[in-house]
Parts: C-alpha cells; sequence; structure tokens
C-alpha cells in the first residue's frame, strides 16, 4: 500500500502545474502565496500616506521578489528595508557609513547611528526607497559592517506619475554620497503602484485589522539577484521600517509588526525627536521586529511536497 501512495506522490508531484512568474509592476501576483508578515498597528504617519499592510516574498530563478502592499507618501519619507543575508554586518548601525544626501556637515545616512536591531538580526545591506518632485527612486547599499565612510551602492530613478512608478537600478550607477564602487552585478527592478485606499487606518498605534491589510493588493514591488546580496545559507533576514525623509524620526510601521499600543517611534522609541536613531532598541519591543525567508533549492517545493506525503503515508500505517 505505501508503494502505491508513493507513485501516486510522484505522480501529482510531478504534474502539478508551476506557479505563474511574478511581474514587477507593483500588484501583487497570486504565485507570491500567503504573506510572509501582516501588520499589526495602525499607522502613526497617516492613513493611506505612508501605511504599510502586508508582507510577501518569493525566491525564483535565483531572485528575491518582495512585494509589500500599503502606501509610500510623495514627501521624501523613506521606507528602510534592511538585510542580514550573510556572517558579521551591524547589530547597531554605525555612524561610519556615508550616503544618501549632505545635509551640513554630515551625511543624512549618519542619522540612524545607534539603532538596534532584535537579537539575532545583523544588516549588512539597506534598500530605501522614496517619492518626491515626481520621480521614484531606490537605492541599494552595502554598509561594509559600518567600518568606514566608503561604501558599495546603486541608485536608480523613475518617473512617479499618478503615484506609478516603474524603473531599474543597474551596476554602474552610483548611489550619492562615499562610495567605493558598484554594488550591482545584476539589474535590480522595482515598481510603486501608490493607489490603495484600503487596509489598516491611521489611529497610530491602534489594532489593525488584519483582514483589511490582506485584501490590500498595490504597493511596492522590488526584485533583486541574491548574488548581489552575499547571500552565503538558505535562510535570510529581513527588517523592514518606516522612516522620514533624514533616516531619523520611525513611524509605527515595521516588520515584524510592533505590539498594539505602541505609537510613532521617533528617534528615542517613544515618537520623540532626537536627530538621530540611538534611542530606538528593538530589542525593548516583544516579538522580532525581522522576518525570516528561506531560499528554497532548486526541486524543492515537488521533494518537500513528496516528502510531508511519505510523512503523512507512515503515520496512516502506524
Amino acid at each position: 500500500m505505501l508503494k502505491k501512495f508513493l507513485l501516486a506522490a510522484l505522480v501529482l508531484a510531478s504534474t502539478q502545474p508551476l506557479c505563474g512568474q511574478i511581474t514587477i509592476d507593483g500588484t501583487l501576483d497570486a504565485s507570491y502565496g500567503s504573506a510572509i508578515a501582516v501588520q499589526t498597528v495602525e499607522t502613526g504617519f497617516g492613513n493611506n500616506e505612508s501605511e504599510w499592510n502586508a508582507v510577501y516574498a518569493k525566491v525564483e530563478g535565483n531572485r528575491l521578489n518582495v512585494m509589500l502592499t500599503g502606501n509610500l507618501q510623495d514627501n521624501f519619507n523613506k521606507l528602510s528595508i534592511f538585510f542580514d543575508t550573510k556572517a558579521g554586518g551591524e547589530n547597531i548601525l554605525s555612524g561610519n557609513s556615508q550616503y544618501d544626501f549632505l545635509s551640513g556637515a554630515t551625511w543624512i545616512s549618519q542619522n540612524q547611528s545607534g539603532l538596534t536591531f532584535d537579537t539575532g538580526f545583523s544588516a549588512d545591506y539597506h534598500l530605501f526607497a522614496r517619492a518626491g518632485g515626481g520621480n521614484f527612486s531606490v537605492d541599494l547599499i552595502d554598509r561594509l559592517g559600518g567600518a568606514s565612510a566608503a561604501v558599495n551602492g546603486n541608485t536608480g530613478s523613475a518617473a512617479y506619475a499618478g503615484g506609478i512608478a516603474n524603473g531599474f537600478v543597474n551596476s554602474g550607477s552610483l548611489a550619492n554620497g562615499s562610495s567605493v564602487g558598484n554594488l550591482l552585478n545584476n539589474t535590480l527592478s522595482f515598481s510603486m503602484n501608490n493607489s490603495n485606499t484600503a487596509g489598516i487606518g491611521g489611529n497610530g498605534g491602534a489594532a489593525a485589522d488584519q483582514a483589511a491589510a490582506l485584501a490590500v493588493t498595490t504597493g511596492f514591488e522590488f526584485s533583486v539577484d541574491l548574488s548581489d546580496l552575499g547571500l552565503d545559507s538558505n535562510t535570510f533576514r529581513l527588517a523592514i521600517m518606516q522612516n522620514n525623509g533624514d533616516h531619523n524620526y520611525l513611524a509605527n510601521q515595521t516588520f515584524g509588526g510592533l505590539p498594539v499600543g505602541t505609537g510613532n517611534l521617533g528617534g528615542d522609541g517613544i515618537g520623540g525627536f532626537t536627530g538621530n536613531l540611538s534611542g530606538i532598541n528593538y530589542n525593548n519591543f516583544a516579538g522580532d521586529q525581522f522576518i525570516t525567508v528561506a531560499v528554497p533549492e532548486p526541486g524543492s517545493v515537488a521533494v518537500l511536497g513528496l516528502m510531508g506525503l511519505v510523512g503523512f503515508a507512515r503515520r496512516r500505517r502506524s
């Protein structure tokens, strides 16, 4: 009986249709599957302004595709995504790395100095996106462990017409700041569809309606080659947060989500402006403010499905 069951499982695994390919257009594709994180609190930066409802991720053809449903305010506020993809990195961000733009005698990236991630997360790369002045732009930075002012990075922009942008970040397009060279060997594609009018509300800190969050299908989407993120294992982590234009005042829109009742974090963790993020320590909040993503081995979908069926068959026999 077990042999017959295994044969049926093999046939099933080999005849199941593949999921459709993801298109980077700022609209959620069904092939992403279920959300890997859902927002827990309503936004403190304005309903349908800077709100993030859910996160979807899929590795396909050695590329990481990520979809964040929600909105990004058209005022240069920055959506920040930090990647922990390899050994090393910074659990506490240093003030050394110089990028984005110069404000007085300081590069505004240095305003992130002192931000402490949850134990278990050490940032290697920083992707940030912003809209303003009719343009939408994305930067990807290798912070190089915060060891020096110079970083590797690339930037790309696209016209932000009617709240829709589609563009690319190419190698050779260096990020602003103290850059020692290209980071990308492959094109990073991105899209922003800012048409959402539903999802979570703007009563900052109130419990988010997660069913409403999951119903949103538009927002920020990007695709990056895993080789450009220095991946050295079959899992990596993302820490996602909503910042202001100067990288020094955080909203309460993070993934993983913050506890219900948490308002804007500001720079001191309780909503105050201090000029930098040194007062933010994610260990002070329940849960992990990062997401773990698994990278499947080639063919692992069918194999894992089969192994699950094998285990089920064995349990049926016992």
